[in-house]
C-alpha cells in the first residue's frame, strides 16, 4: 500500500469518525434535547378549552394566565406547568410512588425502597378518598390541562423522558396528592431527631445525653414577642424535658446496653416609607435545576393570584391577590413520632397495645430496578404507622445496632387523610383577615407559619396545619408503642394555634425560630431553629423607623452571622507565638461578622468552629455524631432538624464552663481546660487552611470554598451531562444567616446544600411593583432560555419585576401564545 493510499484511507476514516460524531451531536442535541423546547409564541388549537385563554410571558419565560372560566384556568395552569416542568412532576410522582429505579436502576433503590416503607402512596390515596367535591372539581380541570399537553407532544415532553427512554404516562389526580405528601415529608424530620436521640442515649449515660441539647438561646427572639411585645415566659432547660424521656428509653428497650428553613417578615404601615405594608419571603429548599418552584400569575372570573407554585400542584403557596399577601415558613412543630413496637413471640406481625394483640397490615411490594432483578419489599404498617427497622439498619451501619432487636413504628400527621390543597385554593381567594384565617384552619401538612398583609394596612401570622395533642409522650424519643397513654390525643384546635394580628411592635419575623413562650397550653416540640437568623432580621429591623423596598432586598441578601459574632471574643482573647496563627486572631478582631463571599476570616471561623465542635463532642458522641450535627443519611431528604443546634450548644457550654467532661481529650485520656480546646481548634484550624490553600490571605476567601453547584439527575451522564449542570458559584451566608447556605459541616466545607429559591418582596397594595427572583429559571429544559437565566440575578441581588395590572403585563411581556378550543 503506497503512503498516499495510506493517507487517503486514514483521512476517510477521520472525515467517518467526525461524522458520525456530528450525527450522534445532531441526534442527542436536537432529536432528543431541542424538540421538547415548548412553544412559547404564536396559536395553538386547544379542544379541551371551553373558551379563548392568553397566555403572556415576560423574558424570563413567568406566565401570566388570562381564562374567561375558573376551569379553563386551573386546565391552562397544568398544561404550563407541563409545557415547562413535566420531568420534574414525573419525578415527584416517582418518588412518592417508590419508582425512581426504574429509571436509574440499582443507585435508586435505597430510595424507592424509603418511599414505599413511608407511604406516600398510600397516604396519597387516602386523602384523595375524602376529597370534596370543590377540590376534586379543580384537581380534575388541572390534571385535564396537564395530559392535553402529554397527548399532543408524543416523544417532545421533555428532554429527560427522550434520552432515559421513559415512557410518559398519563397524569393522574393522586400523583398530585403523591406529590404533595413528598413535599410535606421533606419538611419534616422529627423523626430523625429521635433517632438521634436513640444513638445518643446509648453512646452516653441520661444526664451526659441529656446535657447535650441547647436551650433555646435567651438572646434569640420568640415569634408572639413580635420584635419587642410582651416578654413571653421562656423555657428554662430542654435537657430537664429529655432526661426524664432518656431514663425512659432504658426501660422500654431493656438495660443499658440495647435539616429546610425559611424567613418571612412583615412591616405595618408605619415601618414603611411609602406608608403600606411590606411582605418579604424567602423559602429556603435543596439546590437543584430546575428550582423547585415556579412563577405564575393566574387571571380568571374569581381567582386572581400571583406568586409561587409547586409543579405538579395547582394553587399559589407565597404570593398575593387582590386584596392582601402571605409569605409561609415551616413551622418546626413536630408531627413524627415513633413508636417501640412489641411483637407476639408465637404470632408473627401481631403487636401489643393494652391488653390485647392487634394484627398489623402486611404488604409486599414489588419494585422494579432497570437492568436489575426486582426487589420484593415487605412493608409492615401498625396501629402507629409503618416499621422503619429494615431501612434505618441499613442506612445506619454499624450504627444501627441498637435496633437489631427493636421495632420501631413511624407515626406522621401525613397518614391521616386530609387536604390541604383545599386550604390552598381557598387561600387564593381571601379577601381579609377572617376569610384567611378560616382557610388556613383547613390546611393539614406540613405546619407553616403564615405571615399575612393586607392592602388595609392589617398585619398578621398564623401557624397552621395538624400538631398533635400530647399528653404523656412528648415525642422527643420513642415511646412504648403498647401503652395507650402514650397515643396521640387527636389536634391542637387550629384556633389554638400561635398567632398575631396587628402587633403594637408592627413588626413580624418567622425564621423557623420558636413561635411561643412555655406558657403557651400546647406542647409543640423543643426542635425549632436557634433563631440567629431571626435574630439578625429583627436587628435590622431595629435600626431605624420606616423601610423601602430596596431594604427589604438587602436584608434579604443579608449575610451577618450573630452566631460568628458570639464566638468571636473568646478566640480573640488567645495569644499564640505562631505567626500564622496570629495572622488569625488578628483578622477575627477586625472582623465584621459577615459571611461574606470575599471574606478570609470567614473562612478562618468555619475552620474553627468545625474544630472546636470536633474536639468538644466528636470523641464522645461516636456513631451519633453525624447525626447530632445535623448530617442527614436519607436519600431525597436532606432535612435533618439538629441542625445549627450542635453549635448552639457548643457555644452555650464555652460561655459557661471554663472545665467540663465535654473539653476532655478521650483518646488521651486527660482533661483540658475552655482556653485549651480553643488553642487546639486555632492550631488545627490555622495548619488545615495552610495545607489545602497556602500562605496567601488573598485565597482564603469564604466564597473560594463554600460554593453553589446546581445540579439536576442527568448532570453526571457522560456526554449530555454538561447540557444539565451550572458550574459551581462562590457565595457568601452560612446556615445562620439570613441570606442562608447551609453545607454541611465538614473538611474542607462541602458544596452548598440548601439556599433560598425563591424571593419575593410585596409593597402591599402597590402590587405593579411587586418583585420576586429564582435560583435557577422557569424552563425545566435544558436548552431553553429560561433554564438558568435568572441564577446570576439571584446570586447578585437582583430582582425582576412580577406586573400584575394588564397595562403591566402587556409592558413586560415578550412572548404572547392563543390557546383556542
Amino acid at each position: 500500500m503506497s503512503v498516499s493510499t495510506f493517507v487517503i484511507i486514514l483521512l476517510s476514516a477521520l472525515l467517518l469518525l467526525v461524522l458520525a460524531g456530528g450525527a450522534l451531536f445532531l441526534y442527542l442535541y436536537w432529536w432528543r434535547m431541542q424538540r421538547p423546547v415548548p412553544q412559547l409564541e404564536g396559536t395553538v388549537t386547544a379542544p379541551w378549552l371551553e373558551k379563548p385563554v392568553e397566555v403572556l410571558r415576560d423574558k424570563h419565560g413567568i406566565p401570566h394566565i388570562f381564562a374567561q372560566t375558573e376551569a379553563d384556568l386551573l386546565r391552562t395552569l397544568g398544561w404550563t406547568h407541563a409545557q415547562d416542568r413535566f420531568w420534574q412532576m414525573e419525578q415527584a410522582r416517582r418518588t412518592a410512588q417508590g419508582r425512581l429505579a426504574e429509571i436509574f436502576g440499582e443507585p435508586a433503590l435505597e430510595a424507592d425502597r424509603f418511599c414505599r416503607i413511608v407511604g406516600f402512596q398510600r397516604a396519597a390515596e387516602a386523602d384523595a378518598a375524602v376529597l370534596d367535591a370543590p377540590t376534586r372539581q379543580a384537581l380534575t380541570w388541572y390534571t385535564e390541562g396537564v395530559n392535553a399537553y402529554l397527548t399532543t407532544r408524543p416523544g417532545r415532553v421533555s428532554a429527560e423522558h427522550n434520552l432515559l427512554r421513559v415512557p410518559v404516562e398519563p397524569w393522574r389526580l393522586v400523583d398530585t396528592l403523591g406529590a404533595a405528601k413528598v413535599l410535606a415529608w421533606s419538611m419534616s424530620g422529627n423523626w430523625q431527631s429521635e433517632l438521634t436521640r436513640l444513638l445518643l442515649n446509648h453512646q452516653l449515660d441520661a444526664y451526659t445525653a441529656a446535657d447535650l441539647e441547647p436551650d433555646y438561646p435567651a438572646e434569640a427572639p420568640i415569634m408572639l414577642e413580635a420584635v419587642g411585645g410582651a416578654e413571653q415566659v421562656r423555657l428554662q432547660s430542654v435537657a430537664g424535658l429529655l432526661l426524664t424521656q432518656y431514663e425512659q428509653i432504658r426501660q422500654w428497650l431493656g438495660g443499658e446496653g440495647a435539616g429546610q428553613g425559611s424567613n418571612s417578615w412583615v412591616l405595618a404601615p408605619k415601618h414603611s416609607l411609602n406608608r403600606r405594608p411590606l411582605l418579604c419571603a424567602d423559602p429556603h429548599l435543596t439546590v437543584q435545576l430546575p428550582a423547585q418552584v415556579y412563577e405564575v400569575h393566574l387571571s380568571g372570573p374569581e381567582t386572581e393570584v400571583s406568586g409561587m407554585t409547586f409543579p405538579g400542584m395547582p394553587g399559589v403557596f407565597m404570593g398575593h391577590n387582590t386584596h392582601l399577601a402571605w409569605g409561609m415558613t415551616n413551622a418546626q412543630v413536630d408531627t413524627q413520632d415513633l413508636f417501640i413496637e412489641r411483637m407476639h413471640p408465637d404470632r408473627p406481625f401481631h403487636f401489643a397495645y393494652g391488653d390485647d394483640w392487634e394484627l398489623a397490615q402486611v404488604y409486599d411490594e414489588t419494585i422494579k430496578v432497570r437492568h436489575g432483578a426486582p426487589h420484593t419489599e415487605r412493608v409492615v404498617v401498625t396501629r402507629h404507622g409503618p416499621l422503619i427497622n429494615n431501612f434505618v439498619r441499613r442506612a445506619s451501619g454499624d450504627a444501627g445496632s441498637i435496633l437489631e432487636k427493636t421495632w420501631l413504628a413511624l407515626c406522621w400527621t401525613g397518614y391521616t387523610p386530609g387536604a390541604h390543597l383545599t386550604s390552598l385554593l381557598k387561600l387564593n381567594q381571601a379577601e381579609n383577615w377572617t376569610e384567611f384565617t378560616a382557610a388556613l384552619a383547613e390546611w393539614t401538612s406540613p405546619p407553616q407559619t403564615v405571615t399575612y398583609a393586607d392592602a388595609r394596612g392589617n398585619i398578621g401570622m398564623v401557624m397552621a396545619g395538624r400538631v398533635p395533642q400530647r399528653t404523656a409522650n412528648l415525642g422527643l424519643t420513642p415511646a412504648p408503642g403498647w401503652e395507650p397513654t402514650m397515643a396521640w390525643d387527636g389536634w391542637i384546635a387550629p384556633a389554638e394555634l400561635p398567632r398575631l394580628y396587628n402587633p403594637e411592635s408592627g413588626l413580624i419575623v418567622a425564621a423557623n425560630n420558636k413561635p411561643t413562650g412555655d406558657d403557651y397550653a400546647h406542647f409543640l416540640g423543643v426542635e425549632f431553629d436557634p433563631g440567629w437568623r431571626a435574630a439578625r432580621i429583627e436587628q435590622v429591623l431595629r435600626e431605624k423607623e420606616r423601610f423601602t423596598i430596596r431594604d427589604m432586598e438587602e436584608l434579604q441578601q443579608d449575610n451577618g452571622s450573630l452566631l460568628a459574632r458570639a464566638f468571636i471574643p473568646w478566640f480573640t482573647l488567645l495569644y499564640s507565638d505562631d505567626p500564622w496563627e496570629k495572622v488569625a486572631i488578628q483578622a477575627l478582631r477586625k472582623w465584621n461578622w459577615r459571611m461574606d463571599g470575599d471574606s478570609p476570616a470567614a473562612l478562618i471561623f468555619h475552620y474553627l468552629l468545625v474544630n472546636l465542635l470536633e474536639l468538644t463532642f466528636g470523641d464522645k458522641l461516636g456513631a451519633a455524631y453525624e447525626g447530632y450535627l445535623g448530617k442527614s443519611n436519607l436519600p431525597l431528604f436532606p432535612h435533618h432538624p439538629f441542625r445549627v443546634r450542635a453549635e448552639t450548644r457548643l457555644l452555650q457550654i464555652i460561655n459557661e464552663f471554663d472545665e467540663t467532661f465535654w473539653y476532655a481529650d478521650v483518646m488521651q485520656g486527660r482533661q483540658r481546660n475552655r482556653l485549651e480546646v480553643l488553642q487546639t481548634a486555632l492550631t488545627r484550624a490555622m495548619k488545615a487552611i495552610r495545607r489545602e490553600y497556602g500562605d496567601s490571605m488573598l485565597r482564603w476567601a469564604w466564597g473560594k470554598v463554600h460554593q453553589v453547584r446546581f445540579t439536576h439527575p442527568l448532570g453526571a451522564a457522560r456526554l449530555v451531562g454538561g447540557f444539565f449542570n451550572r458550574s459551581p458559584l462562590p457565595i457568601g451566608g452560612d446556615a445562620t444567616t439570613p441570606n442562608q447556605t447551609r453545607a454541611a459541616l465538614t473538611l474542607p466545607p462541602g458544596l452548598v446544600q440548601t439556599i433560598p429559591v425563591y424571593r419575593q418582596i410585596f409593597e402591599v397594595g402597590a402590587w405593579d411593583r411587586a418583585e420576586s427572583v429564582l435560583a435557577g429559571g422557569q424552563s425545566g429544559h435544558p436548552l431553553s432560555k429560561q433554564y438558568d437565566d435568572q441564577i446570576m440575578m439571584w446570586r447578585e441581588g437582583v430582582y425582576h419585576l412580577m406586573p400584575w395590572s394588564r397595562a403591566a403585563v402587556e409592558k413586560v411581556a415578550v412572548y404572547r401564545l392563543e390557546l383556542k378550543p
